[in-house]
């Protein structure tokens, strides 16, 4: 069995400081996106699917609402009377105050996502996913782990990155379920990142190297 090409431990300073500093920057630039999928979107399965589900009504559902009296009046920035009472009332019908705050305009707050923003979504992440999939592999493969560790570890974290924009395509496209998926792989990642990152620090900084 071939072993490691390169010992951690063995790296010249300049090569554990890199390392390290990536680690730990890679780290906060997770936790910060944890915390911005917090608060901009929630991180539970109800909170994904509530965001990222299909909200537009079934023909049954319009149906249902027209019978029961909610038709949506037409509206014209042209008239100024209701203009003023919207004025006095804080708000334009249909409008979702949180949508707006993120970014969104009045044609499209309180609408689904679309598939377009699902596909640039997807595209941004998985080229940035590749990279760090591509680096942090890298480092699981110069570990000291058994071979069978290493492979589950690569897989787990291949797996979790496709696993964390893949939930968001299911759960727009498919069921709320899926929001379950999203979750696990984006703890999933997280976990792989930590256990690297502590190997990789013990491994560089506490082992001595052996010739």
């Amino acid at each position: 069995m071939m072993s490691n090409p390169v010992s951690l431990a063995a790296l010249p300073s300049h090569w554990k400081v890199l390392i390290t500093g990536f680690l730990l920057v890679l780290g906060a630039g997770y936790l910060s996106g944890a915390l911005n999928a917090k608060l901009s979107v929630g991180v539970t399965p109800a909170a994904i699917g509530e965001h990222y589900r299909d909200q537009t009504l079934s023909h049954e559902e319009a149906a249902q609402m027209e019978k029961a009296g909610f038709v949506e009046e037409e509206f014209s920035f042209d008239d100024p009377e209701p203009m003023a009472d919207m004025a006095a009332m804080g708000e334009m019908p249909g409008m979702d105050h949180h949508a707006m705050a993120a970014g969104g305009d009045m044609a499209t707050a309180s609408q689904s996502i679309t598939p377009q923003q699902l596909a640039q979504l997807s595209h941004v992440h998985l080229l940035g996913f590749a990279m760090i999939l591509l680096s942090v592999g890298g480092l699981i493969c110069l570990t000291g782990w058994g071979e069978g560790l290493k492979s589950f570890g690569v897989a787990l974290l291949s797996f979790c990155l496709l696993a964390d924009i893949g939930g968001l395509i299911l759960v727009r496209f498919v069921s709320d379920g899926f929001a379950l998926l999203n979750m696990l792989a984006g703890t999933g990642i997280g976990v792989v990142l930590l256990a690297t990152t502590l190997r990789c620090m013990w491994e560089m900084w506490l082992t001595p190297a052996t010739a």
